[in-house]
């Protein structure tokens, strides 16, 4: 009896146990489930090419129902990372009101919990990218070959990103018709280097490539890596800074040597620039790049320097020797707004990157750069072990046109076997295969008549 009595309180014991279990089970309280942070707040007036509108949550979350994601007159794709929810927005224009919609039931935490709708009101705004030209800011006349090859860039900014190849070194098309002979397809741009200007084995004389290249549609574009004595009375030039006695201060001083040999050899890339322009080509032209990097002389010093530098060469080119077929190209580092010369004297802005593989990490970069001056067109004006251009887009970046460096020795005759092989130190024929795998990549073959 004792026994049977002993068993039957068990079971009480037993039942009152897995009672009060349930219940704490009904009452189990889960991690509180919000939004930490997010970058497009109600009220909001951004950039009609905006991009990416992230929502970071309490913890990690996942897509229940991607349909439930709404942007009222246009479309979005979703994705989950983590606790983070990305919305790439497309179609949006300028001068227009949103709403993005989150309804409950689109994601849920891993406990399943889910969110009560979520709705931002935004508004965009037409970026205002400046239409005058520099030359024609500072000289009132702009060549008219050099308008109508900025309005298209400006006109297609945002819609189209153009592709580009450098010179092997100086004068030449050698990485273009690499590229060409791998894929089938010429790049929209070629760039030039004056880096041996004045030096008897390179002809920058002979016009014949650059004037096939313009008549068949391609841009062109031009750099200098500008090379001056080392110490005065050195027969022996560099442009980087190292071992360098060059100095741009100095140069910029009469009476110095270094004054002397830059006012002269000023005069030598102007009478280059000059067949183009009597050639009714327009360049785009990038000097003293990466200056905030402080590698090369004309960046060894400070930023108020420097600007001193860029200013002057406008005045020489542009004023003085009323070169109006130039579109000007300042190269930012990141973060260098103090070495920037200022809208009166620049036209594009580059960012050159390298070894930066992940397209999110690319996009980052476009963005901080396009935050940085709002109202330039923007470039990747050198690129080297980048994400492919089409993953680039696809994240988000929206570069006037990309360049990957060139390979020296894969490109330095374009009859050796080298030009043969399919390798490159920057980006081979599978990165420009998937580049132009893109309808929003343009090559030559897509470009319209600008002359």
């Amino acid at each position: 009896m004792k026994t049977l009595i002993r068993n039957r309180f068990s079971l009480l014991v037993l039942s009152l146990a897995l009672c009060l279990f349930v219940s704490s089970c009904k009452d189990k309280e889960y991690p509180d489930f919000h939004i930490v942070r997010q970058t497009l707040q109600d009220g909001d007036e951004v950039d009609a090419l905006l991009t990416l509108i992230s929502f970071t949550y309490s913890q990690p979350i996942e897509i229940a129902d991607a349909s439930l994601i709404t942007l009222t007159d246009a479309e979005v794709t979703s994705s989950a990372a983590g606790a983070m929810l990305n919305i790439e927005p497309s179609g949006m224009v300028g001068n227009h009101n949103y709403t993005l919609t989150v309804a409950k039931g689109a994601i849920r935490d891993i406990n399943g919990q889910e969110l009560p709708e979520v709705s931002v009101n935004f508004s965009t705004i037409e970026r205002e990218i400046i239409i005058n030209l520099a030359v024609e800011r500072g000289t009132g006349a702009v060549q008219a070959e050099a308008k109508k090859l900025y309005d298209f860039l400006r006109e297609n900014y945002g819609k189209k990103m153009l592709s580009a190849t450098m010179a092997n070194v100086n004068f030449n098309t050698n990485e273009a018709q690499w590229v060409y002979k791998h894929t089938g397809k010429w790049p929209a741009m070629t760039c030039i280097d004056f880096i041996h200007l004045g030096e008897d084995f390179v002809n920058y004389e002979n016009m014949t490539e650059m004037q096939d290249w313009w008549d068949n549609n391609g841009i062109i574009l031009a750099g200098w890596h500008w090379n001056v004595p080392t110490a005065e009375g050195s027969e022996l030039k560099a442009f980087y800074k190292e071992n360098n006695q060059f100095s741009a201060s100095n140069a910029l001083t009469a009476g110095t040597w270094e004054n002397k040999f830059m006012t002269e050899d000023i005069q030598n890339v102007a009478a280059a620039l000059k067949r183009f322009k009597d050639a009714g080509i327009p360049v785009i032209w990038r000097p003293f790049h990466e200056a905030s990097g402080g590698w090369f002389w004309w960046g060894a010093e400070d930023a108020d320097t420097y600007i001193k530098l860029w200013k002057w060469m406008f005045t020489e080119l542009a004023v003085k020797n009323k070169l109006d077929n130039l579109i000007w190209v300042w190269t930012s580092q990141g973060d260098d707004q103090d070495w920037y010369p200022g809208d009166q004297f620049v036209d594009i802005i580059g960012r050159d990157l390298y070894n930066v593989t992940d397209a999110k990490k690319v996009y980052q970069e476009y963005a901080k750069t396009q935050s940085m001056f709002p109202n330039r067109i923007v470039t990747l004006s050198e690129c080297g072990t980048v994400a492919t251009a089409n993953n680039q887009w696809v994240a988000g970046s929206r570069w006037s046109w990309f360049m990957p460096w060139y390979d020296a020795g894969r490109t330095k005759s374009v009859v050796s076997n080298e030009f043969n092989g399919t390798n490159h130190e920057h980006a081979n024929i599978t990165w420009w295969q998937a580049a132009f795998s893109s309808p929003f990549i343009m090559t030559r073959d897509d470009m319209p008549a600008l002359h």
